[in-house]
C-alpha cells in the first residue's frame, strides 16, 4: 500500500472555504439569472398590456362632428344667452354619436355620456328626449328616469319639438343636421308653439347618461345627446366630453367643439 504524503493534501479548513464560494457563486448566478427573467416577464407583460390596451381602444371608433358654431342667438343683444318673460333664448342641440364596433366580439351595455365643459360659468344640462313613434322628427322631452307619467308638461301637454312657427318666448331645437324647431304641446299635426320660460328648473331634467344597447361584432350604434345652451355670456368658444362606455371597464371618447358668437 502506498502512502500518501500529509504535505500534499488539502486541508479539511480549504476544503471548506472552497466549498462555501462555489455555493456562493452559484447562489449570485442563480439570482442574476433569476432578477433577469423577473425583467424579461415584467417587461413582456407590460408589452402585451400595452398592445392589448391599443388595439382594444382602436376597436371602437367614435364619431360625431367635431364643432359646432352658432351666430345671431342673442335675439336682444344684450350679450348673453339669457332668458326672462318675454323671451326664451335658450336652444336645445342634438349631437348624433356613432360607435362602430371594430373588434372580434359584441360590445354591451354602450352608453354614451356628456361629461362636462371644462367652464364653471357655463350653465348647460344635458336633457333627455325621445324620438316619437308617431313621426321620425318628433323629439319628446322626458324626465331623467324617462317616466311618461312625470315628464315635464305644460298646461297639462307633453313637450315635443317638431314646429317650425317661431315665437319669441318657445325654446329652440336644433337637429344633428341643422334644422331648427320649437317646443309645442303635440305632434306636428295638432300641436302649437307654447311658452317655455317657465322651464327653468333643470335639476330633474339633467341626464349626461345615453343608453345605446349592444353593439354586435362589426356593426354600429346610434345615440343622441341633446344639450340645452341655458345661459352663458358671448362669445364662447369651449369644449365638450363625449364618453362611450361599456361593460369591458375600458372608455372611449371624444372632445367637440362649441364655439357660440
Amino acid at each position: 500500500m502506498k502512502n500518501i504524503d500529509d504535505n500534499s493534501a488539502i486541508s479539511e479548513v480549504m476544503a471548506l472555504l472552497m466549498l462555501v464560494l462555489v455555493a456562493v457563486s452559484a447562489s449570485a448566478a442563480y439570482y442574476t439569472w433569476i432578477a433577469d427573467l423577473q425583467e424579461d416577464v415584467q417587461a413582456t407583460g407590460t408589452d402585451v398590456a400595452e398592445t392589448r390596451m391599443n388595439n382594444f381602444m382602436s376597436e371602437i371608433e367614435v364619431i360625431c362632428y367635431p364643432e359646432y358654431t352658432y351666430y345671431n342667438t342673442d335675439s336682444n343683444l344684450d350679450g348673453e344667452i339669457t332668458i326672462n318673460a318675454t323671451l326664451d333664448e335658450r336652444f336645445i342641440q342634438e349631437i348624433e354619436v356613432l360607435v362602430i364596433n371594430k373588434a372580434l366580439f359584441n360590445l354591451t351595455n354602450v352608453k354614451v355620456k356628456a361629461v362636462s365643459f371644462g367652464n364653471g360659468g357655463f350653465d348647460w344640462a344635458a336633457l333627455h328626449l325621445r324620438r316619437s313613434n308617431l313621426s321620425n322628427h318628433d323629439r319628446k322631452l322626458m324626465d331623467r328616469e324617462e317616466d311618461n307619467d312625470n315628464c315635464p308638461r305644460l298646461n297639462g301637454d307633453m313637450i315635443y319639438f317638431t314646429s317650425e312657427n317661431k315665437t319669441n318666448t318657445s325654446m329652440k331645437f336644433i337637429t344633428d343636421e341643422g334644422y331648427p324647431y320649437f317646443a309645442l304641446n303635440g305632434t306636428t299635426a295638432s300641436g302649437i308653439a307654447v311658452n317655455t320660460t317657465n322651464i327653468t328648473d333643470l335639476t330633474q331634467l339633467h341626464n349626461p347618461t345615453y343608453e345605446i344597447g349592444d353593439i354586435p361584432e362589426g356593426e354600429h350604434g346610434t345615440g343622441y345627446i341633446y344639450l340645452l345652451i341655458n345661459n352663458t355670456a358671448l362669445p364662447l368658444d369651449t369644449a365638450l366630453k363625449i364618453y362611450v362606455t361599456n361593460d369591458h371597464g375600458i372608455d372611449a371618447y371624444r372632445t367637440i367643439q362649441f364655439s357660440i358668437q
